[in-house]
């Protein structure tokens, strides 16, 4: 394991978080380099990408190791846990790879903006100019860093059709949606042993996306769609473990951590 590794995230990043927990829960030990992905987006910087060519959230950089996406960090921290995990059962490990990949084909982004934009229509006028904003400065990098024009592309048409959806598309509609992806993730989910986990008696990858998923449902106001008696059990545990807190988990919105961690990751050296 590599002696000296840091971890580029920010805050309230859904993503960042899944990785924070992944962490703790391995009992990994690393270095927080805040970023702001809000306000100066850092994520777009050159210096970032030359570090995580994706422009997004987390990085996880050590020597001879470095991890461009939450998914990675995950399986790393599977397979170097203090403890071993219930991924290094062979038994285990397919319905944990099942759990795991159908997490990630949930839309968290699109979840928590229809959310927000339904309830507040107002927002769409900050949030369509955001994006296109975005994609003018990732146009204008196009031409000043020829060598990464594929990659700014690729952001841009991302940035594209997040627009069709949160721009062209009623956001209730779209909540209506997402809502049933994410109802229909959970009852499917395997049933829990009182006192256990989603695989057994040990943690696995499953667990660490599921208890950010139940996260960000509590912080959308969206719980109610954890029906299961046996999730709800066990999310009230994850939340007194020590590692949930350590991750810096969100379950409402933090305005002056939010502010606090602004100002950390102005202080943050990125240095690819």
């Amino acid at each position: 394991m590599p002696s000296m590794l840091e971890l580029f995230h920010a805050a309230p990043s859904y993503y960042s978080m899944v990785a924070r927990l992944a962490l703790a829960e391995a009992g990994i030990l690393s270095i927080s380099r805040l970023l702001d992905i809000h306000i100066a987006k850092q994520q777009l910087s050159p210096a970032y990408r030359r570090l995580n060519p994706n422009m997004t959230v987390p990085t996880l950089r050590g020597p001879d190791l470095l991890l461009t996406d939450s998914a990675q960090i995950l399986a790393y921290a599977a397979t170097h846990a203090v403890s071993p995990w219930a991924d290094a059962d062979p038994a285990r490990q397919a319905g944990i790879s099942v759990a795991v990949a159908g997490h990630y084909a949930i839309s968290i982004e699109t979840l928590t903006f229809s959310k927000l934009l339904a309830s507040q229509p107002w927002f769409k006028r900050v949030l369509v100019p955001m994006i296109s904003g975005i994609n003018r400065s990732l146009e204008r990098d196009e031409r000043r860093f020829p060598d990464q024009a594929p990659l700014l592309r690729a952001k841009q048409e991302q940035n594209r059709q997040r627009l069709a959806v949160f721009r062209d598309r009623p956001a209730p509609e779209v909540l209506r949606e997402q809502r049933a992806v994410v109802a229909a993730y959970l009852a499917g989910l395997p049933p829990i042993v009182a006192g256990g986990w989603l695989f057994g008696s040990r943690i696995s990858s499953a667990d660490v996306v599921v208890a950010v998923l139940c996260s960000r449902l509590a912080m959308a106001g969206e719980l109610p769609l954890l029906q299961r008696p046996d999730l709800q059990g066990w999310w009230q545990r994850v939340q007194q473990r020590p590692a949930f807190s350590q991750a810096d988990l969100w379950t409402r919105f933090q305005r002056r951590r939010f502010l606090q961690a602004l100002l950390e990751a102005r202080r943050t050296p990125i240095n690819p």
